[in-house]
């Protein structure tokens, strides 16, 4: 059969037209796994970015951790008390310093990418600015990439820096405004503003600058000496020998909360009144006043001198502070922990009363139940201080307490704080048991 010209065109063009689309067969495919590619390598490529965000911020935690641990050793040292009157490389050098050594313990408790940091550095600056600060760079190298390997990257390093500084209002009364120091927590005891007696013509704990008076107290023993309303301690009987006495009052504030339970160590005394009366149960619990400077103690006041007899006080005290610290007894060797004295920084022992049991025995650790603030108060005028008088808050002290015998209370001077109570500014909160805040400032 003869075909037409018409029906010859028409076969080869379908013959053409099979043969083009055979040429296209498995394009799609190809399209569909060079995408397929692009998404892994993106994916992938995500995996590690994220993996590198995570440990970035991993690291940066563990370096504000330990910047604020660094500079909390500023709070139990004299650094943050002008003048200063010993090396300052005994807190901060670097390597082996209080501030350096609590830095890298805690960096050293953190994981980065599944393990520790591989560096942490320290560094302090004491002159260039007014509180003391200390700055920790932590670095984790190495860290591993799922996929990056491939085009032959074999790790990264992330590096954080923090810094921390101790805040002292001593350094700062001269600022406009400056923060007076709002403390919770307190015990009631309100201390003379005098170290050595006789005070009839004081010499300070805290000067008229509002800086320590007398740097060489710090880390010195000290005897805290109940006395009485009516009893004025600017011109008390003739000193004892060393240890130096400081005078306190003893203060009735709020009820207040956190109590330890009457089984504990020493404390089944504790909440057993008389009711209104809450001097022993404030030692011993957490107090619920606050205490700012230039804060009135006096009668009028929301908060005034207990004016109970010496004998009633003292039958208070002794048991408020052995609970407290965790004692058997009176007088040291008991079970509370210990301070060093005479040594900067002091340091603290934990013995085998310590709440904590991991605590117990440890020859150094970070804090303790001993460890407390005290409002300090000026007379007036020298012997118009008994008691009755209206009695100006112009500071505070961080004590290390030793042990307690009849009224008498054995401590260690850690720190001490003064404030301008004319200044007036927001308040700050102490770091826990420090009047000196210590506080993030990059």
């Amino acid at each position: 059969m003869t075909l037409s010209p018409a029906k010859t065109t028409k076969l080869i063009g379908r013959g053409q037209q099979k043969s083009s689309r055979k040429g296209e067969r498995g394009v799609t495919i190809f399209i569909v796994a060079a995408g397929m590619v692009s998404l892994l390598a993106m994916a992938v490529l995500a995996i590690d970015i994220v993996t590198l965000y995570v440990a970035s911020g991993q690291a940066q935690q563990a370096a504000d951790a330990a910047a604020l641990a660094g500079a909390a050793a500023f709070s139990s040292s004299s650094f943050t008390s002008s003048p200063l009157t010993v090396p300052q490389s005994s807190v901060c050098n670097g390597s082996s310093g209080d501030a350096d050594v609590r830095a890298q313990a805690i960096a050293a408790k953190f994981k980065i990418g599944g393990t520790a940091p591989t560096s942490v550095g320290t560094s302090c600056n004491f002159t260039e600015v007014e509180n003391p600060q200390v700055t920790v760079t932590v670095v984790r190298a190495g860290l591993p990439t799922f996929f990056a390997r491939i085009w032959g990257y074999r790790g990264s390093t992330v590096t954080a820096t923090a810094k921390a500084e101790a805040y002292n209002p001593s350094f700062n009364a001269g600022s406009s405004p400056s923060p007076p120091i709002d403390v919770s927590g307190v015990k009631p005891w309100l201390v003379f503003n005098c170290n050595k007696p006789p005070c009839t013509s004081p010499q300070l704990l805290i000067a008229s600058n509002y800086a320590i008076s007398d740097p060489t107290l710090i880390g010195q023993p000290i005897t805290l000496r109940l006395i009485t309303s009516g009893t004025d301690p600017s011109a008390p009987p003739p000193p004892l020998p060393p240890p130096h006495i400081a005078f306190f009052y003893a203060i009735d504030p709020p009820a207040p909360v956190s109590c330890p339970s009457p089984s504990a160590v020493s404390c089944n005394q504790i909440g057993t009144g008389p009711p209104g009366l809450f001097y022993h149960d404030n030692i011993a619990c957490r107090g619920t006043a606050h205490f700012t400077c230039g804060q009135i103690i006096g009668p009028g006041q929301p908060i005034q001198v207990d004016t109970r007899s010496l004998g009633n006080l003292k039958s208070r005290t002794d048991p408020g502070t052995e609970c407290l610290i965790h004692a058997n007894a009176p007088g040291p060797t008991q079970g509370q922990d210990t301070f060093t004295t005479g040594v900067l920084p002091v340091t603290i022992a934990g013995d085998f009363n310590n709440p904590n049991p991991l605590l117990r025995t440890a020859a150094s650790i970070s804090r303790s139940d001993s460890v407390v603030t005290v409002p300090v108060f000026n007379c007036p005028t020298v012997g118009a201080c008994d008691g009755t008088a209206q009695l100006p808050i112009v500071g505070f002290l961080q004590l290390g307490i030793q042990s307690v015998v009849a009224g008498d209370i054995s401590v260690v001077v850690l720190n001490v704080a003064g404030c301008d109570p004319s200044n007036p500014g927001v308040a700050i909160s102490g770091a826990g048991i420090s009047p000196v805040p210590v506080r993030l400032t990059r």
